[in-house]
């Protein structure tokens, strides 16, 4: 599995520089969160956190986590487990674009295209009124909405893990199902659950940290401090009331309880999503054809459907597109523009940069010690999001840059590299394991014919990596056109991105400007995510028709 030591001239430029990398991303991470202890006196820090609102917060953000992660759970479980059972190849194709597209939809369009729905003036409340029963609907903006978004974004990822759980088990069992005659409930015991409890703690995890964490959805429905997390509590102390002491201490906090889940979720096998929703092979299903079968998997099929995909469906019929076609001659779009597209294109490339670099340096650590201890650093350092959230990474970047620089001068900077820790745990998900895996199945190979660096990647490992690459460099780029994070820190007059934009505009003027705004957004998120994955294709193609 290792390369031989004959060969260690060869690869330990990889070696040292993945290491280098991972070391240099933690010791920035180190640098960042020392600047908070400054602002952190021990009596105060204790005062602060159990102050009674400081403990209503975390619980009320906890309870909201774990709704919104349970729900998706559930949700994904049952979607899952219907298409699995019906295995409709067409079907289970389209769900997983829908899903696909649910995952890196911006934040900010979800949050119009849910309210378009099921808001105050939505589709949902207006058909209620008509026979006098929106008072049976929940509140346009409040706990249920945040519950209701998150479930948007999470149940799909739900659908894509258990599925493809279920989709690894061997096609024998199936057939000696049916041959015994099995019924839905025997799938479930001696099938379906014991492929899918391993995953369902980590997902959980997984599901509830990104809840916990989690911020501009937050922000635009949550509407007000009843219904709040630590980032958001984070972001109104620093960006409106400038209390740094306070940033910090729930800064740490915010810290301290997502290391807590971290460690949990490291006991339990981790979560992959780079799988396709189409089935490989017709299942011998003796209960799909059921009468009861059918009806209630239709009916989970199509309410997923209804959630996911109505809500951008119907905000891309209803925008006005002329009545907001002023929004094409505002400077502050066009800037905005720039800015996205600069640190979509270059965050792409770098995350995706640093997971190749860093699956090499995994991949060639040696047994022993010290190779466990190199793989651990490599792991923490791409999860690194996922320890320490955006809000919390600016609420550092702020304190410690504030005395050297103009922050609001390198704001294209700091939203870069937030957005590239924010893309790595996803690149790594999808491409590092893979990856890792190519190189072991060729290190012989290309030992024999004397590849290597450049050269093997380029006409060995790329046309086995062609989807995987393709979905991380065009999946990293979505996210980073779309995310409202750091942004929402150091966001000014004179840089802007999208998102940023998007929500000044919900949160003052609204209207069709508002909405043709995250059409563009939507646009741009797919379109990034279709070329980069069209240009790896591509590619690979031409590197494999010219050794034909």
């Amino acid at each position: 599995m290792y390369p031989p030591p004959s060969l260690g001239y060869i690869y330990r430029p990889i070696f040292v520089l993945g290491a280098g990398f991972a070391c240099g991303l933690l010791l920035i991470l180190t640098l960042l969160l020392a600047s908070l202890t400054g602002f952190i006196e021990a009596d105060s820090a204790l005062s602060l956190i159990a102050a009674s609102d400081t403990i209503e917060l975390v619980l009320s953000a906890g309870f909201q986590a774990i709704c919104s992660a349970g729900l998706s759970l559930v949700i994904g479980l049952l979607v899952a487990r219907a298409l699995y059972r019906q295995n409709l190849i067409r079907l289970s194709s389209f769900l997983g674009s829908l899903c696909f597209l649910a995952m890196i939809l911006p934040t900010t369009v979800a949050a119009l295209s849910l309210l378009a729905v099921w808001g105050r003036n939505g589709l949902v409340r207006d058909a209620l009124s008509l026979f006098g029963l929106e008072g049976m609907l929940f509140p346009a903006y409040g706990l249920e909405m945040v519950i209701l978004a998150h479930i948007f974004f999470n149940a799909p990822l739900a659908v894509r893990v258990m599925l493809g759980a279920l989709y690894a088990e061997p096609l024998s069992q199936n057939r000696a199902a049916a041959q015994l005659g099995f019924q839905s409930l025997d799938y479930w015991r001696w099938i379906e659950w014991p492929a899918l409890r391993a995953t369902i703690p980590s997902l959980f995890g997984l599901i509830f940290l990104l809840c916990f964490s989690s911020f501009s959805l937050v922000l635009m429905l949550g509407g007000g401090p009843k219904v709040s997390t630590l980032e958001v509590a984070i972001y109104t102390s620093l960006r409106f009331s400038f209390d740094l002491p306070t940033a910090g201490i729930l800064s740490a906090l915010q810290l301290l309880i997502s290391a807590m889940v971290i460690l949990s979720l490291s006991r339990f096998k981790s979560v992959h999503w780079a799988i396709s929703l189409r089935p490989r092979y017709a299942l011998p299903r003796s209960d799909k054809s059921l009468i009861v079968s059918r009806i209630f998997d239709g009916f989970i099929l199509s309410g997923f459907i209804f959630l996911i995909g109505f809500p951008i469906a119907y905000l891309l019929a209803r925008t006005e597109y002329l009545a907001g076609a002023g929004l094409l001659r505002r400077d502050a779009f066009w800037q905005a523009l720039h800015g996205s597209l600069t640190i979509g294109f270059l965050s792409a490339l770098i995350s995706v940069g640093l997971v190749i670099v860093l699956a090499s340096a995994y991949h060639r650590m040696g047994s022993g010690i010290k190779g466990g201890l190199g793989r651990y650093l490599i792991i923490l350092s791409v999860s690194i999001y996922l320890v320490v959230p955006s809000i919390v990474l600016g609420t550092a970047s702020f304190i410690w840059l504030r005395g050297f620089v103009d922050i609001f001068s390198v704001a294209l900077w700091l939203v870069l590299a937030a957005n590239c820790l924010l893309a790595l745990p996803f690149a790594w998900r999808i491409l590092g394991s893979r990856y890792q895996a190519v190189l072991a199945a060729t290190d012989k190979k290309c030992q024999m014919l004397g590849l290597h660096g450049w050269q093997r990647f380029r006409q060995v490992s790329l046309p086995s990596l062609q989807h995987e690459l393709g979905l991380a460099l065009g999946l990293t780029a979505a996210l980073s056109i779309g995310d409202l994070g750091v942004i929402a820190l150091f966001g000014s007059d004179d840089f802007r991105t999208l998102p940023w934009l998007l929500y000044q505009y919900a949160s003052r003027y609204g209207g069709a400007e508002a909405e043709l705004l995250s059409c563009i957004l939507l646009g741009l998120c797919l379109g990034f995510y279709g070329v980069f994955y069209a240009l790896v294709r591509l590619g690979a193609r031409r590197r494999q028709d010219a050794y034909r």
